[in-house]
């Protein structure tokens, strides 16, 4: 089996990608820039290109330009070669993450958590290619146990596994994205077909471990105050303030939005970080219902897409790798959806490819490089583990 293929026309090369999951990624980045310019319009400076709000999106639009080319670039290597090098993958992420823990600086909108490596002219969230190494190291653990995944003595060091990077992004403060990872690692063993009764045991003890911290002051201060505002808002309305404000934009668009650039609520900046953890409520105000539902189905359209993959993969690495990638856009998207509708607690996710953000965009594209790479190398659907003709 050739470890490489190569490609020596570009009818070769592009033939060998899913069109359809890259021009849905494409649109979406598309649409998103055209939301986040709506958000950062009330504050850009074009005459200033060192202003903030201009590089920011200056960043997003570098990072997804470059993330197009990381990920037709890994389409074209082995995903069994990227998987074998899961230990130096696993190695640079927790690196990366013991450097953040130690001089990582805080967003301005959440200064307790130190999660981002500032580098004077642009900052990299270390969590999110912390995503892209647990898929690699992660879905090649859980193919060398395969056959005997249910037995204790495997159940456990997958469990070390998953922990490690839930427990690094915790010590930075970033408690979303360890949402997001704790998610992918439930998906990731469900798709790996691991005994229901290992889940009902899990689901037990997160009961118990969130009761234990709640009761121990573990989760205090703004975090607790997030989840009771949830309950109780009117006891919270500085806590409340940017999810209601969302939700009287989201409503205020009706069918067809009030036009783009012309949002009230947008425009007037009552939706703080409406750029990224709030990116919904600018489709909702300005482009309606319709703009709204085309962000979520879009998404859902990637998702699928990404999926499909994985069900026409040659081998279990390749179905775990689409797997675990399709488990973190779907979290994202419930998790990100769910707070902008003041469902969920408001943690810090972004919309996966249309918020604002140079890491998240980059570190998505990587993500489907892999997904790509196995499409490309799964040779026809009639190898692969699930999808039959």
């Amino acid at each position: 089996m050739d470890k490489l293929k190569r490609r020596t026309s570009p009818s070769e090369f592009f033939g060998g990608l899913d069109h359809l999951s890259m021009i849905t990624a494409l649109v979406c980045s598309l649409y998103g820039f055209i939301l986040v310019y709506s958000a950062f319009y009330i504050s850009l400076d074009k005459t200033n290109l060192f202003a903030s709000s201009v590089k920011k999106m200056l960043v997003t639009v570098i990072a997804t330009v470059l993330g197009i080319a990381a990920a037709l670039i890994i389409s074209m290597v082995n995903y069994e070669v990227i998987s074998k090098l899961w230990p130096i993958v696993a190695a640079a992420c927790v690196f990366m993450m013991i450097i953040t823990y130690f001089f990582g600086t805080p967003p301005a909108d959440r200064p307790d958590a130190r999660c981002w490596l500032d580098f004077k002219y642009f900052t990299i969230q270390t969590s999110e290619f912390m995503k892209v190494g647990f898929i690699i190291s992660f879905s090649y653990h859980l193919d060398l146990v395969k056959d005997n995944i249910n037995r204790l003595k495997n159940i456990i060091p997958l469990v070390i596994h998953g922990l490690i990077p839930i427990g690094l992004v915790l010590l930075t403060g970033d408690a979303g994205s360890a949402l997001i990872f704790m998610v992918m690692f439930v998906g990731m063993l469900y798709a790996a077909r691991i005994n229901i009764g290992y889940f009902i045991a899990g689901i037990c003890a997160v009961a118990v471990g969130f009761a234990a911290a709640w009761k121990l002051k573990i989760i205090d201060g703004l975090q607790r105050q997030r989840i009771i505002a949830l309950f109780y808002p009117d006891l919270f309305p500085d806590v409340m303030y940017q999810q209601n404000n969302g939700k009287v934009a989201l409503g205020g668009g009706g069918l067809f939005g009030q036009g783009y650039l012309q949002g009230k609520m947008t425009q007037s900046g009552s939706v703080p970080v409406n750029e990224t953890d709030m990116i919904l409520t600018v489709a909702g105000e300005e482009f309606g219902f319709v703009g709204a539902m085309a962000v979520i189905i879009l998404l859902c359209v990637l998702i699928t897409r990404v999926i499909i993959m994985g069900l026409r993969a040659r081998d279990n690495v390749g179905y775990l790798m689409c797997m675990g990638v399709g488990v973190m856009l779907m979290a994202q998207l419930i998790v990100n959806v769910g707070m902008e509708l003041s469902l969920l607690p408001c943690i810090g996710i972004t919309l996966p490819l249309f918020s604002s953000g140079g890491s998240s965009s980059l570190s998505i594209y990587l993500s489907l490089g892999l997904v790509l790479s196995v499409n490309r190398f799964s040779k026809s659907q009639k190898d692969s583990l699930f999808y039959k003709n």
